[in-house]
């Protein structure tokens, strides 16, 4: 017989009345075992009466046909099921009783409710599931940690715990995973709910993974519209202007604009704690120092660098398997790193270029690219409308030429800048230099002019290297 709480009160009241004339006394004494006065059971549920019933089965037949009723329809037989409600008697004996048990069984079949004894699931104080059994929700715990550890991870931190030791020892390069915990806190808890509040381990397992809806800020994006926002998060255009009426009025989805939309937001995040040991690198530093008796552009090492070593040991928090912190606990440093000095020639050679080049006129812009031009290569770029018509060297070096050149070139100059770099300066309308001059870095060599096949006063400007003609804009700029 399945179980039902009942609680029986028993009273008796004879009837003492005077019935078709009789006295109490001769009443009592011509009825006293009569069989005409009967016990009748007066019917509660939850303290308040439902009828009479010629006997406690009535009620016991009844409430067994609701258990089994609720455990045929529930899809989790192994359940204890019991009566939510708490059902009590009180006894009377009656003169020709007349009992009501339709309407009691009527009454039981309305205000009876079927109750099973179920494992809440809790994050923090909210429940996340009901579950039929301890174990189940013990290993639904277990199998959320084990999405980030392994199964022997999760065993030593277990006997790690049991032993009450201190921190691990590790040596350099070693990593523990110390503890697993959540960002709210799963508990068990016992209650008696409804059959069908029970769901499955696999069932309470996503729903801790998929969460919860709730509304959230969502700041909008360049290029986000109503359609792209809703498909993002999973909403209708509906859903969304709805959590924003005012979206309707302004209609703006303006970059940066935060509005409201639903997202799913996990019970619990799984977190792991891990202790690490690691030894890592300390870069040596580069010293230069300024040498006046070496050449300018020239260096020397005089003393090699050597990198420096470190243990450190420090703790990491990821959740949901992502790190999200690190914690440093020790630095020992246990090789200090030795500096680089490097020599740096500052000696400057008059003719000899320093590696960078200046722009070789005053001001002025670019009035034609190297590249084709008019059918043929245009080999050097063309500088027009300067602010003052000097032509500077672009850099220091040895002039190797300074004349007309016949070859349409005009007034033209070349230095050798003594570092594989030539430059050639044309259509000048004076010298300033002649051929053997060691001239510097930004010094005047001549005026701007239109000589030889020109059609306008500039500068045609080209660079060399190694022989090899060079875009000059690698070198210089406006």
């Amino acid at each position: 017989m399945l179980k039902w709480n009942n609680k029986a009160v028993l009273s008796l009241a004879i009837s003492a009345a005077a019935i078709l004339g009789f006295s109490a006394k001769e009443a009592s004494a011509h009825h006293d075992d009569n069989e005409l006065i009967k016990t009748i059971y007066h019917v509660y549920v939850d303290g308040n009466e439902i009828g009479t019933v010629h006997h406690k089965s009535v009620v016991t037949k009844e409430t067994e046909r609701v258990l089994a009723e609720a455990e045929k329809s529930s899809s989790s037989q192994d359940l204890d099921y019991k009566i939510k409600q708490d059902i009590t008697f009180e006894a009377e004996r009656v003169f020709r009783p007349v009992f009501d048990e339709a309407q009691v069984r009527n009454a039981l079949q309305n205000e009876l409710s079927v109750a099973v004894k179920a494992y809440r699931l809790n994050a923090a104080d909210e429940t996340v599931a009901y579950l039929s059994s301890e174990k189940e929700a013990k290993d639904l715990i277990e199998k959320l940690k084990l999405q980030y550890v392994s199964k022997e991870e999760l065993e030593q931190i277990n006997a790690a715990k049991k032993e009450n030791g201190g921190k691990p020892k590790l040596k350099a390069g070693e990593s523990v995973i110390t503890d697993v915990t959540f960002t709210k806190d799963l508990t068990i808890s016992i209650q008696e709910v409804q059959p069908d509040l029970i769901v499955s381990a696999e069932s309470a397992f996503n729903t801790i993974k998929t969460g919860k809806m709730q509304v959230s800020d969502y700041k909008l994006k360049s290029g986000d519209t109503l359609e792209r926002v809703a498909a993002k998060h999973k909403m209708s255009v509906n859903q969304i202007l709805s959590l924003n009426p005012k979206l309707l009025l302004s209609d703006r989805m303006s970059e940066g604009r935060s509005i409201k939309i639903m997202k799913h937001v996990p019970f619990t995040d799984v977190i792991v704690h891990e202790l690490k040991r690691e030894k890592k690198v300390i870069p040596f530093v580069v010293k230069e120092e300024k040498d006046g008796s070496m050449e300018l552009g020239t260096t020397k090492i005089v003393q090699e660098g050597q990198a420096g070593a470190e243990d450190i040991t420090y703790t990491t928090l990821s959740v949901n398997g992502e790190t999200k912190s690190a914690d440093m606990l020790i630095k020992e440093v246990v090789k200090q790193p030795v500096e680089k000095i490097v020599k740096i020639g500052t000696k400057e050679i008059p003719s000899k270029g320093t590696g960078s080049m200046v722009w070789p006129a005053v001001g002025g812009y670019i009035s034609s690219h190297q590249g084709e031009r008019w059918g043929r290569a245009h080999k050097g770029i063309d500088i027009a409308r300067p602010s003052e018509r000097s032509i500077l060297a672009a850099d220091n070096g040895k002039v190797v030429e300074a004349g007309y050149d016949n070859g349409g070139y005009g007034n033209k100059i070349i230095i050798d800048h003594n570092n594989g770099m030539r430059t050639m300066y044309a259509h000048l309308s004076s010298i300033s230099v002649k051929p053997g001059d060691v001239v510097k870095k930004g010094s005047k060599i001549g005026v701007m002019g239109s000589t030889g096949n020109s059609t306008g006063i500039h500068l045609h400007f080209e660079v060399y290297k190694n022989g090899a003609l060079q875009n000059p804009l690698k070198y210089v700029s406006e």
